[in-house]
């Protein structure tokens, strides 16, 4: 079978070449200029990458002028999809008033008030710019108020670009990384500080007992847990009963601080994935979701550990950032936000289950396994027997089959990763698109 998807594969890809002859040159004058054409790793496609010209509610335009359903969504940021008009409201008011100042706003004030509301666990909070500035500065409010050095991370999670974060994250499967139970670290990229596997614990998703045994074993030297609560970047392997709550356990036994990292599990709920699943995290570290699809994050908690950067007392933590807290993301974020209801959530989660169940049917009339994984409104594919619950048992997956579908679907006007995410741009006939361009392109098998 692997041949013969790989002869697919290789039809997609020419198919895709032909199409797409301005996005070929773009890449090719992209490349004198930036190292592998490219300047987000995320975005890298081989052969080469599609360039977006533009977007609109749930479609995303490229420049060689094709029309495609997106269901990426730029990774989940757009909840309500492209160009809204409230953001583009929004932002067109703010940028009339400026784009940034040396001062406080009043929109920082109320947007911390509306993510306090949504989230008690949310003592106080600071902004900062990305996913990445929000997760280093939580695990250096951990370290502090602590007084430990070590940080705890599962196996295959992605926690942005700081040297802590860049430790097994999606490492190769190989005898390096040790038994399941018990992970061993391994660098993710070259240039870590040569101390950095020394001072990070890796963790397997989904086994209390192991993760209480090695939280307890580091307990003296240890200062967080940081947890992406659905494993979105190692697998979309979700917890197992009572998972999240043995880690709030483990880690209030062990006098570290507990992290959740909802970046993009923010989009499970209203309250995120903490609320729902009821578990009180020490700090959470926040981005797309509630910068409105522009740049901008927060991290906070509980307040005795922010105190630490309460100038009054010193600070004993520094953060500046000439765009902490930009009237930019602030304005498209408070809009975002306003729109996200419960009501908002539901009709999303609708539309994703929707999609799993006609993804699996269509599947199923090729006679190909599938798991659909479904967490809010994100949806993820496995072409596996069952579903996964660790980042191991994700990485099995068959990587060949989904860059096949991929290109099928992209030249079919489908854009997917892996699965996908819904918005609420998003319609029932977009669902069912998207079914039936599966249900055509699985027929060659």
């Amino acid at each position: 079978m692997a041949r013969e998807i790989k002869a697919l594969l290789d039809e997609e890809i020419a198919a895709y070449a032909v199409r797409n002859p301005r996005s070929q040159a773009m890449f090719a004058r992209a490349k004198q200029s930036l190292p592998g054409g490219n300047t987000r790793t995320g975005v890298h496609i081989d052969p080469f990458p599609l360039y977006a010209d533009r977007g609109e509610g749930a479609y995303l335009y490229d420049i060689d002028g094709h029309r495609l359903t997106d269901f990426v969504n730029n990774n989940t940021a757009l909840p309500l999809g492209h160009a809204h008009p409230a953001i583009v409201t929004a932002l067109q008011e703010q940028i009339a008033l400026g784009t940034g100042f040396s001062r406080p706003l009043v929109l920082e004030v109320e947007m911390a008030e509306v993510l306090r509301a949504r989230m008690p666990a949310l003592e106080k909070m600071r902004f900062c710019s990305s996913g990445t500035e929000a997760v280093l500065n939580a695990l250096r409010v951990a370290r502090a108020h602590t007084g430990c050095t070590k940080i705890a991370k599962f196996e295959g999670a992605y926690h942005g670009i700081d040297d802590s974060a860049l430790v097994s994250y999606l490492p190769p499967l190989g005898p390096e990384l040790g038994p399941v139970s018990k992970p061993q670290g391994v660098a993710s990229s070259a240039g870590l500080m040569a101390h950095t596997l020394d001072e990070v614990v890796v963790l397997p998703f989904n086994d209390a007992a192991a993760c209480a045994e090695i939280i307890g074993d580091h307990a003296q030297d240890l200062a967080a847990v940081i947890v992406d609560p659905l494993s979105t970047a190692a697998g979309l392997a979700l917890p197992e009963p009572g998972f999240l709550s043995s880690l709030r356990e483990a880690t209030t036994r062990a006098g570290a601080l507990l992290v959740f990292d909802e970046i993009v599990s923010f989009r499970f709920g209203p309250g995120g994935t903490h609320t729902a699943y009821q578990v009180r995290p020490d700090l959470i570290c926040l981005g797309k979701v509630i910068a409105g699809g522009t740049p901008g994050a927060a991290f906070g908690g509980r307040a005795d550990a922010m105190a630490l950067y309460d100038p009054a007392d010193g600070p004993q933590i520094q953060q500046s950032g000439t765009f902490n807290a930009n009237p930019i993301a602030l304005a498209a974020g408070l809009q975002t936000l306003q729109a996200l209801t419960p009501e908002a959530y539901e009709q999303m989660e609708g539309l994703a289950q929707r999609a799993a169940e006609g993804l699996e049917a269509a599947f199923g009339e090729a006679g190909v396994a599938v798991q659909v994984v479904v967490a809010g409104s994100i949806f993820r594919l496995y072409f596996l027997e069952q579903s996964p619950r660790n980042f191991r048992a994700a990485a099995q997956d068959d990587a060949q089959m989904h860059r096949w579908l991929f290109f099928a679907l992209l030249n079919r006007g489908l854009y997917t990763r892996t699965g996908g995410n819904v918005s609420l741009a998003t319609e029932t006939h977009h669902i069912d698109a998207l079914v039936q361009g599966v249900r055509e392109v699985v027929q060659v098998l």
